[in-house]
């Protein structure tokens, strides 16, 4: 018999008995499933089904990911006895009982399972889309690495979205060193852009919209990335909530998704940019098998 369909009898099989199922810290190398941290516990019927669906339905590809992986989730029958585990191999990627079975499997709803473990307190799940929208919006790093500082940098500033009040300031040092300016000067920044944006709200969409253009890893990590998380951090996280609930713009939820790889955030941004991150990644439909 096929290899696929032998697994997805065990899934069937493992599924029908689940009680609870726990997501847990760690990937294949970290120890026993009963020692580790339970990062989420889910019990409600309809809520275990919603996830068997979301684990279990997509491509199996023949191979296994190198990475450990991690977390894992695991199903529990009603005596507490663990069934079967998957850890978490990246942007919708599980792999089953993977030192037996050695066949990962491709989700068909990524945006769907991510989200749905960082609604139930799974943290940084939304780091998870920043590798797809890299790869949506373009956002690869050529060279130069930074803007450069002066006339040169100027079309950047624009491409980018950079509210006009710190153009000024901003055009005459580089991306890099952007990154870097000391205090006083990311104050003065603040100022200018306040004064210019009283709404919180507009200037956490406006940050949110530049932080989502910059190109990764390095302009995003450690260049104007670095300032515009820094202007972030006196907004409220009303505020921001506020901004990522009416996000109509990839670059926006983009810029949610970095400033979360920075931040301990608990799902409740997840949940306002649940909705553009559905529609800018859907199920795959051909892929539900």
């Amino acid at each position: 018999m096929d290899a696929g369909v032998l697994i997805r009898e065990r899934l069937g099989d493992v599924w029908s008995q689940a009680h609870v199922v726990q997501i847990v810290a760690g990937g294949e190398n970290h120890g026993p499933l009963a020692r580790r941290a339970v990062l989420a516990e889910i019990r409600s019927a309809s809520s275990v089904d919603a996830l068997r669906t979301l684990v279990t339905a997509g491509r199996l590809t023949g191979d296994i990911c190198r990475c450990h992986g991690g977390p894992t989730v695991v199903v529990r029958d009603a005596s507490g006895q663990a069934l079967a585990s998957a850890s978490i191999h990246g942007y919708g990627s599980v792999s089953w009982d993977r030192s037996r079975l050695r066949n990962d499997l491709t989700v068909a709803d990524p945006a769907g399972f991510h989200l749905f473990l960082a609604e139930h307190g799974v943290p940084h799940q939304l780091a998870m889309f920043e590798a797809p929208l890299i790869d949506r919006l373009n956002l690869y790093e050529g060279r130069p690495q930074f803007r450069p500082a002066g006339k040169a940098g100027l079309p950047y500033l624009a491409e980018r979205g950079v509210p006009d009040v710190l153009h000024p300031m901003l055009s005459d040092v580089s991306g890099r060193q952007a990154g870097e300016l000391p205090d006083a000067q990311v104050d003065d920044a603040r100022r200018r852009l306040t004064a210019a944006m009283p709404s919180p709200v507009d200037r956490a969409m406006a940050l949110l919209s530049w932080l989502g253009r910059l190109s990764a890893p390095c302009e995003a990590t450690w260049g104007e990335g670095a300032l515009v998380r820094r202007l972030l951090s006196d907004l409220s996280e009303a505020d921001l909530m506020d901004a990522s609930a009416t996000a109509s713009s990839a670059h926006v939820v983009m810029g949610v998704v970095n400033r979360d790889l920075y931040s301990a955030d608990k799902g409740m941004l997840a949940l306002a940019i649940g909705p553009a991150l559905r529609q800018l990644f859907p199920p795959d439909r051909a892929n539900e098998a």
